[in-house]
């Protein structure tokens, strides 16, 4: 019995040049005894609307796209329920935060060729004010507008260096926001430049963790605050802890772990889900949503 793969490619996703490989993918698939149902995604129908409509016919998704082709996919599965689907990644944008915490091959058609070789690893999802889920990050403040606010057409032209090119902007304007955390029955209060729920080495192209000190499948998130600053001095002090990960040394960083955090801010701000805008609110609730997705990884060809 063959295996029903839905393909879901995203044809603008990285350098945009995705399309001229789908012949080969889908060659590489059936010589793997499977059945393929090719889609490619458009402004107004996304993957999370590829996925609702041909779930029933589906055994495996293969995502061709960046972190938000990827998490629509894993909003559709998990408004569906739908545990008995696994997912598999082909990154192709211009960050891939979640591959690089995964040590994926990036950009890598080839894995097409061994995808029944792929090893399943067991992934929690953040479940977002009950009506969104994000597969590595929900963050509000400084800098995280960059991903969406950055055109398609620098992402394409410059890649990463698109990103620091609007973040360096983004530096010279930073606002702060008056701020409530609750989490495991503690509760802390203070003025803040950013926020970020995270289940990830790597956001918005930064390395944030080291690798060994993030488990993403243990049910807790790691979350960081950041304060602005008084002094010039307190900026250095930051980037210096940024650089060396170590955020319990320096008042200007809260870090904690928890599955359960809500965040109440004074005025609107917007806020991003895997990079992508989630809105304008004061009041969001984040849950670990334990194990929910198995995500089928191929490991790099030279392995």
């Amino acid at each position: 019995m063959s295996i029903r793969v839905l393909a879901i490619i995203n044809p603008t996703s990285g350098k945009g040049n995705i399309t001229n490989y789908i012949d080969e993918i889908r060659k590489n698939l059936e010589k793997q005894n499977m059945q393929v149902n090719m889609q490619l995604t458009k402004k107004e129908y996304n993957a999370k609307n590829i996925v609702l409509d041909n779930i029933n016919e589906t055994d495996l998704i293969l995502v061709c796209g960046g972190d938000g082709t990827f998490n629509e996919t894993v909003s559709a599965l998990m408004e569906l329920n739908a545990k008995d689907v696994s997912v598999a990644y082909i990154p192709m944008g211009t960050t891939n935060d979640l591959a690089k915490s995964l040590d994926m091959p990036i950009r890598d058609i080839s894995i097409t060729k061994r995808l029944l070789k792929s090893k399943a690893r067991i992934l929690d999802v953040g479940k977002f004010n009950n009506d969104k889920y994000f597969c590595y990050v929900a963050a509000f403040g400084v800098i995280t507008d960059v991903a969406y606010k950055t055109s398609q057409k620098a992402k394409n032209k410059y890649g990463r260096l698109a990103y620091y090119m609007k973040a360096i902007k983004e530096l010279f304007k930073i606002p702060t926001y008056k701020v409530k955390i609750t989490f495991d029955e503690e509760e802390l209060e203070g003025e803040f430049v950013y926020g970020g729920i995270s289940n990830s080495e790597s956001i918005a192209g930064f390395k944030w963790f080291n690798r060994e000190d993030i488990n993403l499948a243990d049910g807790k998130f790691e979350a960081i605050f950041i304060r602005k600053p008084k002094k010039l001095s307190g900026y250095f002090r930051l980037l210096r802890d940024f650089r060396h990960k170590d955020y319990m040394v320096n008042r200007d960083f809260v870090y904690f772990k928890a599955n359960k955090i809500t965040i109440t801010t004074e005025k609107n701000v917007d806020w991003t889900v895997d990079g992508e805008y989630a809105g304008k609110m004061n009041f969001v609730q984040i849950e670990n949503c334990h194990k929910a997705i198995e995500l089928a990884v191929c490991e790099k060809e030279n392995q």
